[in-house]
C-alpha cells in the first residue's frame, strides 16, 4: 500500500502532537527512553516513534491548580458574569485519601465561601470518583473573619467524633478538605481556619484536632496525579475540540505522567509526558488528536515494579 506525501506528513504531525514536553532537550531524550521502556513493557510490542521536531515548544499557565500556590489561594477565572470557585472532594489514591479540585459556579462575596463549603461537605461532585465523608445532614452556616482566622460555622450531629466507617485519615483529609474550600475563594484569606458547631468552638471536628487549623502540606493532602483541564464547571461530561490540550499536576517518580484515551472498553490512543519536578506536585501537559465521539480520559501514574498504576484521575469528554 503507498501513501502520498499529505498523509505521511498528517501521521507525523500527530505522532509530534501527542506529546508536547515542558522540559529541555535532556527531558526529551529522557522521556523518549523511558516511554519506550514503559510501552514496550505495557502494551507487549515494540516502541516505534519516528518523529523528530526541531522545537517542541510547550508554554502552558497552570495558575489555581491546587497545590501550586498553597500560600495564596485566590478565586478561580470567572466566567460570563458568574464566579468560580475551587471546591475540594475526597478521593481515593494509591497513597489514601486525598483532595481533587472541581471549580464550580457560584455566588460572589462571602456567599461564595458558604456555597462552595456545602457543596464540600455534601459531597456534591461533578466527578462520580469524588465525594466527602461529613455526616449526611451537615451543613456550613456562614463564615467570618477574625485577625487572624477564618471561622466555619457548621451545624449538624456528632461532628466532633470520627463516625463509623471513617477512618483516621480520611477524617484528617475530611478537615482538610474544608480548610482549602474556605480559603480558597477568597484573597483575604488568614493563615488559620477555625470551627464552631452550633455556635460554640470546637476542639476537634471527627475526631481530628480543629482548633486552629493551617492548610496541610500539598504533597501529603492533595491526589498525587489530577487533571485540571480540560474540565466543566457544570456537567460531568467535557465538550472540547481536537487537538485536546491537557493540563493538571502530578508527583510521580521520575516525573512519568501516563495517558489513556477509552472508548468504551477499548483504549484508542496512549502515551505519556513527564511532570516538570520529579516526585514532588508540579504541572504536567500534553495534548492528542483524536477524532469526534465520546472518550474517557485516564491519566495515571505507574508503579515501578511494573504491577501498573497506583493513582489516577480521570474526565469524560466529548469531543466535536
Amino acid at each position: 500500500m503507498s501513501h502520498e506525501d499529505p498523509d505521511v506528513r498528517q501521521l507525523l504531525e500527530e505522532s509530534v502532537s501527542d506529546v508536547e514536553p515542558s522540559g529541555g532537550l535532556d527531558a526529551i531524550r529522557a522521556r523518549t527512553t523511558h516511554g519506550r521502556q514503559r510501552h514496550a513493557r505495557r502494551w507487549g510490542v515494540a516502541a516505534a516513534t519516528v518523529a523528530t521536531a526541531a522545537v517542541i515548544t510547550a508554554v502552558v499557565a497552570l495558575t489555581g491548580l491546587p497545590g501550586t500556590h498553597p500560600s495564596t489561594p485566590g478565586p478561580a477565572s470567572r466566567g460570563t458574569g458568574t464566579a468560580l470557585a475551587p471546591v475540594y472532594f475526597l478521593g481515593d489514591t494509591g497513597v489514601g485519601p486525598r483532595l481533587f479540585r472541581e471549580d464550580r459556579p457560584g455566588p460572589s462575596g462571602n456567599d461564595a465561601t458558604v456555597h462552595a463549603l456545602q457543596l464540600a461537605v455534601a459531597g456534591a461532585a461533578l466527578d462520580p470518583d469524588y465525594r466527602s465523608a461529613w455526616p449526611t445532614g451537615t451543613r456550613v452556616a456562614a463564615v467570618s473573619t477574625e485577625t487572624n482566622s477564618l471561622v466555619v460555622h457548621l451545624d449538624g450531629k456528632r461532628l466532633r467524633l470520627r463516625p463509623e466507617g471513617v477512618s483516621a485519615a480520611q477524617a484528617r483529609i475530611s478537615v482538610q478538605q474544608l480548610v482549602y474550600t474556605a480559603r480558597g475563594s477568597r484573597t483575604d484569606s488568614p493563615l488559620y481556619v477555625r470551627f464552631e458547631v452550633g455556635g460554640s468552638p470546637v476542639g476537634s471536628l471527627l475526631g481530628v484536632h480543629a482548633g486552629s487549623v493551617a492548610p496541610g502540606p500539598p504533597d501529603s493532602t492533595f491526589a498525587p496525579i489530577s487533571i485540571g483541564s480540560p474540565a466543566s464547571p457544570s456537567d460531568a461530561v467535557v465538550t472540547v475540540d481536537s487537538p485536546v490540550t491537557v493540563t493538571g499536576q502530578a508527583a510521580t517518580s521520575e516525573g512519568n505522567v501516563q495517558w489513556e484515551l477509552q472508548k468504551g472498553d477499548t483504549v484508542v490512543r496512549h502515551g505519556f509526558t513527564t511532570a516538570r519536578a520529579c516526585c514532588t506536585l508540579s504541572p504536567y501537559s500534553f495534548r492528542v488528536r483524536v477524532a469526534p465521539g465520546d472518550y474517557t480520559l485516564v491519566v495515571h501514574d505507574e508503579d515501578a515494579s511494573g504491577a501498573g498504576a497506583t493513582s489516577s484521575d480521570s474526565k469524560r469528554l466529548h469531543v466535536r
